[in-house]
């Protein structure tokens, strides 16, 4: 029931540390389980024809280490079965030395081209099962962050856009990510996120990062909309000292 891949760590998967960086892992991770969902007759393009298609609900990652900059591993998917109207799919990075660096758990939902509306999928596919988990837990609900801090926004950009022509979810992160500055970055590094996708960005949206610093290792980030103040996205971040 597991999909596999072999892959090593180009040189334009990688951060200015040399390491696989977050919105590449968040790439692969997506890339997997669009490959896995076709071969077991559920892709992209089995729902475009019903008018259809996935979406990405809930993520969590943990990161024990990240890739080197050329350094083989081997990414492996499977469905973990339904949890209400989400689907469940755990994913995880394994090194030349068959040890787990990176262990991933997403959950999915499948709308309605149209309508927009959430699609039950046990009545239209059989989703495999496994009772195998890589984290022997699912994504969780991320809270809204608090912050007093003005917000600066801006609007979202060509390549953004994803070709549902909704802003692309590892753009989100991105934005994210790239709020930090590179003080911050010297010395931390991004080591467990989870991450819940609220609201459709579209292209014409002005958008901006909040943030609350619960602690020094712990945050709470947001994807905000000017137009009407709504978290499109939902983040929470563990920070440790960079090694």
């Amino acid at each position: 029931m597991k999909y596999k891949q072999q892959l090593s760590t180009k040189s334009y998967f990688v951060n200015r540390f040399k390491k696989l960086s977050t919105s590449f892992l968040f790439w692969q991770i997506q890339d997997i389980a669009w490959e896995h969902a076709e071969q077991l007759g559920f892709g992209f393009d089995n729902l475009k024809k019903d008018k259809q298609f996935w979406v990405l609900s809930r993520l969590l990652v943990k990161i024990k280490r990240r890739p080197s900059w050329g350094e083989k591993f081997t990414v492996e998917t499977w469905p973990v079965g339904l949890e209400g109207l989400l689907a469940l799919r755990d994913i995880e990075f394994i090194d030349e030395k068959g040890e787990s660096i990176i262990q991933a758990t997403t959950s999915w939902l499948v709308l309605d081209q149209q309508t927009k509306r959430i699609i039950r999928l046990e009545d239209l596919y059989e989703i495999p099962s496994n009772t195998e988990r890589v984290l022997n837990q699912s994504a969780g609900k991320v809270r809204p962050p608090k912050s007093a801090e003005e917000l600066i926004f801006s609007p979202a950009l060509f390549n953004e856009i994803d070709v549902n022509q909704h802003f692309n979810s590892g753009r989100y992160l991105e934005r994210i990510i790239d709020s930090y500055d590179f003080d911050f970055h010297e010395t931390n590094e991004l080591t467990e996120f989870e991450v819940n996708f609220v609201k459709e960005g579209i292209p014409s949206d002005q958008l901006a990062v909040k943030k609350q610093i619960i602690d020094k290792n712990n945050h709470i980030c947001s994807v905000v909309r000017q137009s009407d103040g709504a978290d499109l996205i939902r983040a929470r971040l563990v920070w440790s000292l960079r090694q």
